[in-house]
């Protein structure tokens, strides 16, 4: 029989996920994060436009394209949220393609004024195997020099910032604490007296009780522990070379290698994009035949 009520609530079920942060009550919890996390202004990001994620669709091979959350600020600029509850061996060239989906057109256009998009990822794993709890990846050349300021992706690695040692940058532990709470009894006692957050709370005490809500939900539930039971993938090259040079290196390499993935992944979004193959290079750091040689195209 269908749940009716949720008496214990999964914070990072991507239904709650989008329906909460999209909705005005929690609206205050969410700018007084991204504020403390890129560093802009707060009644900057009071005035912007928080959308659905909805990607206009181009072409064909866009369909059924979402992002969780796209916030549009002054001057076509865009901060996009994504919860990554679980990896999924494609997860960060697909959420790079939503971010390059939302800047194609003024690219393409050939404008000088390139939009800029900011991508938060969630994680809810940790890729990387680092024990930073934020990781920032730009577009750099070869010798290390950001190349643009246009695209910046940004994953918040859950476990790491939820431990103990982790004392930095207050609002952004505030927020992955709540995402950690199993019941809504637990969010009141942990955040009592913070209105904002109490505000957020009332909302997702709300939606626990919304017939509608439970349906949708439940669905990503059963979604969710289908993927868990298939055999999980992750990113284990850099560590497995630093069983024979040592930890630290090794966690040095994955990093790097991280990196250089990421630039290809960005690479791969724009060539779908129809972005010409100059761009692409001065985009990444890329060169013109490293660029051709990844995408087989002359």
């Amino acid at each position: 029989m269908q749940t009716t009520e949720l008496k214990e609530v999964n914070m990072l079920n991507d239904a709650l996920f989008k329906a909460l942060f999209r909705s005005v009550e929690a609206r205050e919890m969410v700018v007084d994060f991204l504020s403390e996390l890129i560093g802009i202004k707060k009644e900057v990001l009071e005035q912007a436009d928080y959308q659905g994620g909805e990607i206009p669709k181009k072409i064909m091979t866009e369909r059924n394209k979402t992002a969780d959350m796209i916030i549009k600020i002054e001057d076509s600029n865009r901060i996009i949220l994504e919860m990554n509850q679980y990896l999924s061996q494609k997860m960060n060239e697909r959420n790079t393609s939503y971010a390059f989906s939302i800047a194609s057109e003024t690219i393409i256009s050939g404008s000088k004024k390139y939009p800029k998009v900011i991508l938060v990822n969630f994680d809810n794993f940790n890729y990387y195997k680092t024990e930073r709890g934020i990781l920032n990846f730009k577009l750099r050349d070869e010798e290390g020099h950001i190349e643009t300021e246009q695209y910046h992706s940004i994953h918040l690695v859950l476990e790491n910032i939820i431990d103990k040692k982790y004392n930095k940058r207050d609002e952004i532990k505030k927020m992955v604490k709540l995402l950690r709470c199993k019941t809504v009894e637990e969010m009141e006692e942990k955040f009592k007296g913070d209105e904002n957050y109490m505000s957020a709370i009332r909302k997702v005490s709300e939606l626990s009780t919304d017939p509608n809500f439970v349906g949708y939900y439940d669905i990503e539930e059963a979604h969710r522990q289908q993927l868990e039971d298939m055999e999980e993938t992750g990113y284990e090259k850099g560590m497995e070379e630093g069983k024979s040079i040592g930890l630290k290196e090794g966690k040095s390499i994955g990093l790097e290698e991280g990196k250089i993935e990421n630039q290809k992944e960005v690479a791969r979004a724009m060539y779908q994009k129809k972005i010409p193959l100059d761009v692409i290079s001065e985009c990444t750091g890329l060169s013109i035949e490293e660029v051709q040689g990844l995408l087989n195209v002359k």
